[in-house]
């Protein structure tokens, strides 16, 4: 994401925390994830939903075409970059495990909230965004239907895997 963009992200987000502490003193919005609140919101829960019918239906191939490479997998603290379509189908199954596939299957259109990074479900299993080149400058809301949406980053934890029942059935292969 260009840094005009994440600029425009941080001062949107800035400017609703500090009306909802202004006029609604009783809402606390920085720790609230129920709700997303960025301009292009809807557009992201669009782009999950496409996202979630693919990981659901074991569609690799959908898959891998909805990320943003590089991506970053991240387990126990290291990183590892998946830098082309054809690497990630090779690694699928080490990015996109059990838990991983749970967390996507599992939540819901309202599990999804952004702020500065991007967007993300529950607790961070997946991370996407506009994939706006580097070179485009003061890229504003109205601009942003040009770009495609993209995963760029799967995160393992714990809190992901204790969150899915270790018996849901889960397809492996097809």
């Amino acid at each position: 994401m260009s840094s005009s963009c994440r600029t425009f992200r941080f001062s949107f987000i800035a400017a609703v925390l500090s009306i909802s502490v202004i006029a609604l003193p009783g809402i606390s919005s920085a720790q609230d994830k129920t709700e997303c609140t960025l301009p292009d919101c809807d557009q992201a829960k669009a782009f999950f939903g496409k996202f979630q019918k693919a990981v659901d239906a074991n569609h690799r191939q959908d898959v891998v075409a909805l990320v943003r490479y590089p991506l970053r997998s991240y387990r126990n603290g290291k990183a590892t970059v998946y830098k082309t379509k054809t690497q990630l189908l090779v690694g699928y199954e080490a990015v996109f495990s059990p838990g991983v596939r749970c967390a996507i299957q599992s939540a819901s259109l309202s599990d999804v909230w952004g702020n500065w990074r991007g967007f993300t479900i529950s607790a961070g299993a997946i991370w996407w965004d506009r994939i706006i080149p580097n070179s485009a400058t003061n890229v504003q809301p109205s601009d942003f239907s040009k770009y495609p949406f993209g995963v760029f980053s799967v995160n393992h934890s714990p809190d992901t895997d204790k969150t899915c029942p270790l018996n849901q059935d889960i397809p492996v292969q097809r």
